[in-house]
């Protein structure tokens, strides 16, 4: 066993991936991984379960369907249930996707109310999963669209694309090397590092418009069919900008909609 102190640059030289930074700690001892990617290894009994689950609920190859993911446990990293509604009933009744909602077994509730903005087209798991269930859905899923929280990493580990409603309260835990959507509106107080906003205004999230949400969804959805993901910004860029607190802005030069960083996540 080594111990000792190694010197770390965030927040104010640079600042790296969460992944990164753990990686240059194991590289600090002699040790370096020939795959930077994350992995995980789903129990074949999950995945049988949720197969099973999959064809009651009529999801089968083919058809346009997503996991939504619409909590998370810091209050600073929820995007609005309102906008969440929002988006439901434009994927479900505007697009004509199915929908299955995730969620522990406190935020049933707010599941189920979702699901109901879907007119039968979504339904809820919430609280009926186990952890290795949920990794096994999120595999089979063609996307997941959720908060910055643990299933965005499960997305990543298994190669399922996620739009990302990320509150800018760190922009070191983006999706890693997944073809990915990273939404949120820039603010003046980014890289808080809060579990609840300290404005009060949640602006982050808040600015980002349903409409964008699932303009990016069917985006990212059409793009992984065809096997390429557009790149618009680079996510290490983001996160150097974000630590030299200047304003990203959309490349598409919209100042009014959200901020966008479109990447795999990764170097």
């Amino acid at each position: 066993m080594t111990t000792g102190w190694g010197r770390h640059p965030e927040p104010n030289e640079r600042r790296r991936h969460e992944v990164e930074r753990q990686l240059d700690l194991v590289a600090s001892v002699g040790w370096r991984a020939p795959d930077a990617r994350l992995r995980l290894e789903v129990p074949e009994a999950a995945k049988a379960s949720v197969r099973r689950a999959m064809r009651e609920l009529g999801l089968s190859v083919g058809t346009p369907w997503a996991v939504i993911h619409p909590g998370a446990t810091a209050p600073s990293r929820r995007y609005p249930a309102k906008h969440f509604a929002r988006v439901v009933h434009a994927l479900a009744a505007e697009h004509g996707w199915r929908l299955v909602l995730t969620g522990s077994s406190a935020e049933r509730d707010l599941a189920e109310r979702l699901a109901r903005e879907g007119y039968g087209a979504a339904v809820s798991l919430a609280g009926r999963l186990s952890l290795a269930e949920l990794a096994a859905l999120i595999a089979e899923a063609p996307l997941l669209i959720s908060n910055n929280t643990g299933p965005v990493h499960i997305a990543a580990a298994v190669g399922t694309p996620v739009v990302d409603l990320y509150a800018l309260t760190n922009l070191q835990h983006t999706p890693w090397r997944v073809p990915s959507r990273v939404l949120y509106r820039d603010v003046p107080c980014r890289c808080c590092y809060r579990s609840v906003c300290p404005e009060g205004h949640h602006a982050c999230l808040e600015g980002v418009s349903p409409e964008r949400v699932v303009e990016a969804a069917c985006e990212l959805l059409a793009a992984s069919k065809e096997g390429s993901v557009r790149t618009t910004v680079d996510a290490v860029a983001a996160r150097r900008v974000c630590a030299q607190r200047h304003d990203i802005r959309d490349r598409r030069g919209d100042s009014d909609d959200a901020d966008e960083v479109a990447a795999e996540g990764g170097p």
